[in-house]
């Protein structure tokens, strides 16, 4: 029993050696290690190395890039600076060019500075106006320079002259004394004479007169306020108590007629040519801005001598830079230190005007004032009387 267990266990042991036996090994290479697994480790070798190249030209690019965009920061910076250079010489050269830079309404500033003789010169021209030296019609200044003898020959004369002011009606009412329609109609009845000088109806208004402008307005003044109320005495009546009186009342009559008088006298005498603007206005006609002012605004006279009068020119200081748009373009050019100036001349000039409403205030004051004497004496002078009166026979009484 023990023989056929061991044969058997010696057997089992001799069969596997024998299958062993029956296959060849190789133990130097593996099939399915060469044919599926080396090829796909290859595979992925040659992406992870595709992976490397791309991964390094992208690094490339990415420095090359950080170059450029570095190199682009520094040429911004650059342009920045220049372009902060160049700004910076053009505010400079701007700021040199408004401040230093003479501007074209410079040769209208001097204009001011002729005010004081032109008025000057308009004041002197009242007593040659007044006395009628002024005046070029010959029949206005003989109304003018000689009193007349009683008043009935001053009415007379007065409708003479009239008869070269003659309006349409005038000619309908009067026929032979008004035989057609004047050049300057109602020059010496209307007041517009003065104000705005004699001429048709739809005539515009003129600041500087024509020597027939100044006719009328002298007559329609004259016709005004300068009144004839008794005849003039002759030498012998003079002598007496009575005359000496009446000369003496006639003398306090004239006052007052010239206190009348002034105002008008005033206006007529600002409304005639005054050499003195000849130059200032030439010098200022060079300026656009005032020389378009001038052409659309300016009196025929003005036009045609190339002088104002002191009216004309205070009008033209005045709204050529108010009622002016060219003036507008002349402010656009001005900055720092001229547009300073022009203030103050500005300023300056709002200063003459009220200087000159000041001076017809107290003119305006002294008529009052005289007219306030004239209804004192008609109130106090006849009850003064009738006192006196009572005065006298009281003292004879006694």
């Amino acid at each position: 029993m023990r023989k056929l267990l061991l044969a058997a266990c010696v057997g089992s042991l001799m069969l596997p050696a024998v299958k062993a036996l029956a296959y060849t090994v190789n133990v130097n290479s593996s099939v399915p290690i060469t044919t599926q697994v080396v090829p796909q480790l290859s595979t992925a070798n040659g992406t992870l190395s595709g992976i490397l190249t791309t991964t390094r030209e992208l690094g490339g690019a990415v420095s090359s890039g950080n170059d450029k965009i570095a190199a682009m920061i520094q040429q911004s910076n650059e342009n920045m600076q220049q372009f902060a250079t160049y700004a910076q010489q053009a505010k400079n050269l701007e700021t040199a060019r408004r401040s230093y830079t003479v501007p074209a309404s410079i040769c209208s500033e001097s204009g001011s500075g002729q005010a004081a003789q032109i008025s000057r010169q308009s004041g002197s021209k009242q007593g040659k106006l007044s006395s009628g030296k002024a005046v070029s019609n010959t029949a206005v200044k003989k109304v003018l320079e000689n009193k007349a003898a009683a008043p009935e020959q001053d009415l007379f004369a007065t409708a003479n002259v009239h008869s070269q002011y003659c309006t349409a009606s005038d000619v309908q009412a009067w026929g032979e004394l008004c035989k057609r329609e004047s050049e300057l109609p109602g020059g010496d009845k209307q007041l517009r004479s003065v104000l705005a000088g004699a001429g048709k109806e739809d005539k515009a208004p003129e600041l500087t007169f024509t020597p027939e402008q100044t006719d009328a307005a002298m007559m329609y003044m004259k016709n005004s306020v300068r009144k004839s109320v008794g005849r003039t005495l002759k030498k012998g009546e003079i002598k007496t108590d009575a005359g000496r009186q009446y000369l003496g009342m006639a003398t306090q009559h004239e006052a007052i007629q010239s206190a009348a008088e002034q105002p008008q006298l005033a206006m007529i005498a600002g409304s005639q040519p005054s050499e003195a603007t000849k130059d200032v206005l030439a010098e200022a006609l060079q300026s656009p801005s005032s020389k378009a002012w001038f052409d659309e605004n300016a009196s025929p006279e003005a036009r045609r001598s190339g002088m104002m009068s002191q009216r004309e020119f205070e009008a033209f200081e005045v709204n050529r830079r108010y009622a002016n748009t060219d003036y507008l373009t002349d402010l656009q050019e001005m900055d720092g230190d001229n547009l300073a100036r022009e203030s103050i001349r500005i300023q300056s000039l709002q200063n003459a005007l009220l200087l000159s409403i000041r001076q017809q205030l107290q003119e305006n004051a002294i008529l009052a004032g005289q007219q306030l004497s004239i209804a004192g004496a008609d109130y106090y002078e006849p009850r003064m009387a009738q006192k006196l009166q009572q005065v006298s026979t009281g003292a004879a009484r006694e």
